[in-house]
Formats: structure tokens, C-alpha cells, sequence
């Protein structure tokens, strides 16, 4: 591990199959829900978790796993990192493209 690893960790990444932000969950599986998410207390459960997400990789499950700083804010887990918040949260813009403010329609090209 490059650097050392102090409080409470999570093992992120993303799905291989559709890019979902997954967390490695209790039960061994990945989830989209940090709350479920298996927790490293130490550089020993870190390393474990990581080894986790290295065999995920190499099994084609996830892609570019990594730990995230967590910690418990109004009785749930929050990355402590913006970054991480924002990823779980989703993209921040509307999607829809052809949408209008004010029901206005969308003008042909």
C-alpha cells in the first residue's frame, strides 16, 4: 500500500457490465449502497480489501478499485473526500438533453 492507512476505509470501484459506482459490501458482493460496505479499521484490513478488489478485477466484476476515507456523519457512512460524494451521488446535470426550462420544446435542427 503506498500510503499509510488510518480510520475507517471502503473499497470502491466501478462496474465492469454498466459503470455503476459499487462498494465492496459485507457479504462479499458489490453494492451500490455505502452503507453495507465492508470496512477497513487498519493497514491488515485495508490490504485485505484490496486484494479483494484485485481478484474482482481480474474476474472482469469491477474496474479501478480503490480505498475511500469514510466516516459516520448524521448516523450513516460519508466519504469524508467531496470527490467521493459526488460519485455517489451521480451526475450533477440533467441528462435529458431535449429538455427545456419552463416546458419550453426543443427547436428542431
Amino acid at each position: 500500500m503506498a500510503k499509510k492507512t488510518t480510520g475507517l476505509h471502503a473499497l470502491t470501484g466501478n462496474l465492469l457490465a454498466d459503470g455503476r459506482v459499487v462498494f465492496l459490501a459485507i457479504n462479499g458482493g458489490w453494492s451500490d449502497s455505502l452503507d453495507i460496505a465492508r470496512l477497513a479499521r487498519g493497514e491488515n484490513d485495508a490490504a485485505e480489501l484490496e486484494a479483494e478488489g484485485a481478484e474482482a478485477v481480474r474476474a472482469n466484476v469491477i474496474v479501478d478499485p480503490y480505498l475511500v476515507e469514510v466516516e459516520v456523519g448524521q448516523g450513516q457512512l460519508v466519504p469524508v473526500e467531496l470527490r467521493e460524494r459526488m460519485r455517489i451521488r451521480g451526475p450533477s446535470v440533467n441528462l435529458e438533453f431535449n429538455s427545456r426550462p419552463n416546458g419550453q420544446a426543443a427547436i428542431a435542427a
